[in-house]
């Protein structure tokens, strides 16, 4: 089934009006990357950015965690030679979207225009309240994470919910000039057609959308998708770093990273695959 999401990911290249600007973009971007160097020494802690072979542990521990995340391959001539061929990008299918993020703005906003902090601000705490919740949650569900693995069947929601829904299949990528993590989307409506450009919006927190979110071609499947910009998920990671009781291991920093992005996209329901039964 994953295979053919991702067929029909790369057949729907043709038919947006779009392509043809992300095309342009994406080869400026591939041109940056060239000479950009890779990073080697570990930043984790101090900056908030991963080195490749980071990521490919922190890729390890989310599938070995979460069986709903998977390694990829993508297309042969877009794999990057930092990571392994087998390793390029992660994906996870099917996540269920049964609500418009319209339903959820009175309870998220972005709290301002400094950059960082919108990542998590809501209308129901004050920023720094909430700013410790969050970490708070971050800190419980690595503590979780390490004692427990989720198990598919924990995981899994049932086909007849999934074809009711719109649905999503999301991606994670390494980004080598930004040195971090960055999360693509591809949506589906009830009868499984792809969502087109203004329907993914709806699914999209509207400050965010009309700020961090774009459509580019996806650096392994060279297909149109929704993402969100990394230039900030340096800054955010760091402060959420900072303010946990004890440093968190690089090989951890997926989970972080999921927990921050749900803001953005509250009502994409991936956040289930980080749930952890304790009793």
């Amino acid at each position: 089934r994953q295979a053919a999401r991702l067929g029909q990911q790369l057949r729907a290249r043709s038919r947006s009006s779009e392509v043809g600007m992300a095309s342009l973009l994406a080869k400026a971007k591939n041109a940056r990357e060239a000479w950009w160097p890779v990073l080697k020494d570990s930043a984790f802690v101090d900056r908030g950015v991963l080195t490749p072979e980071e990521f490919v542990a922190a890729g390890d521990e989310l599938v070995f965690k979460c069986p709903t995340w998977a390694w990829a391959a993508g297309e042969e001539s877009r794999r990057k030679r930092y990571l392994p061929d087998e390793k390029q990008f992660l994906v996870t299918t099917n996540v269920p979207c049964a609500e418009r993020a319209a339903a959820l703005e009175g309870s998220v906003e972005t709290g301002g225009d400094d950059g960082d902090d919108d990542w998590i601000e809501t209308n129901t705490a004050s920023g720094a309240a909430r700013r410790e919740e969050v970490v708070a949650e971050i800190g419980d569900d690595l503590a979780d994470l390490e004692d427990k693995t989720i198990t598919a069947d924990a995981a899994t929601v049932s086909e007849d919910k999934i074809l009711r829904t719109r649905t999503y299949d999301l991606s994670i990528t390494y980004d080598k000039y930004w040195q971090t993590p960055r999360m693509w989307f591809f949506g589906y409506g009830e009868d499984s057609s792809p969502l087109t450009q203004p329907q993914v919006f709806e699914d999209i927190i509207l400050d965010y959308a009309r700020r961090t979110v774009t459509f580019e071609i996806h650096p392994h499947l060279g297909a149109l998708h929704a993402s969100i910009h990394p230039c900030k998920h340096p800054a955010a990671m760091k402060r959420i770093i900072a303010q946990m009781r004890a440093p968190p291991r690089p090989d951890q920093a997926l989970f972080l990273f999921l927990k921050f992005i749900q803001s953005v996209v509250p009502t994409i329901n991936y956040d289930f695959t980080l749930d952890v039964d304790t009793s």
